[in-house]
């Protein structure tokens, strides 16, 4: 991805805020399927911080200048490892039987899979691009780093959330 114009980057950035939404109705989902209060609460944190990641993306993109990408778009942009996210999130919302904590036991870990993809795949390179637009003077890209690096720091905390529940 090195390379990236401005252009495509706040499309990516757009893309990245649309993944986040859709992980964060996948993450509600599953609240609302949990049997166990504890898991309903945590699994409705992710849900509600994924949501907070979602808006300030698509509101940074939109703000430095980008339009609203199609899915089709998005799909170009992003690559595959979107695509598959957003494929998994429609199976998990099919889903309507009861979330026991064995069952999420047993999803945690394709769940903490997506969380450290999600989070190295896009963040890392969204951080990268923004430090060479630092480097080539541009800044909102200061702005973006930031955010970049606060929603970096929230995904961490949902890996930990997760594997603490698989131990539980």
């Amino acid at each position: 991805m090195s390379g990236i114009s401005w252009d495509e980057l706040l499309k990516l950035i757009y893309c990245c805020g649309v993944l986040e939404d859709q992980v964060s109705e996948a993450y509600r989902h599953m609240a609302g399927r949990a049997e166990d209060p504890i898991l309903k609460a945590a699994l409705n944190y992710i849900s509600s911080d994924s949501r907070k990641h979602s808006e300030a993306l698509k509101n940074i993109a939109l703000a430095l200048g980008a339009g609203m990408p199609s899915l089709d778009e998005c799909k170009r942009v992003a690559g595959e490892l979107w695509a598959q996210t957003m494929r998994g999130v429609e199976r998990e919302l099919e889903q309507t039987g009861k979330l026991s904590r064995k069952d999420l036991a047993f999803m945690i870990e394709s769940l903490a899979e997506l969380e450290s993809a999600v989070m190295e795949e896009y963040l890392m390179m969204l951080q990268a691009e923004a430090i060479k637009m630092l480097l080539e003077a541009k800044p909102e890209a200061r702005l973006l780093k930031m955010i970049i690096e606060w929603i970096t720091e929230d995904e961490k905390r949902h890996a930990q959330i997760l594997e603490t529940l698989k131990i539980g």
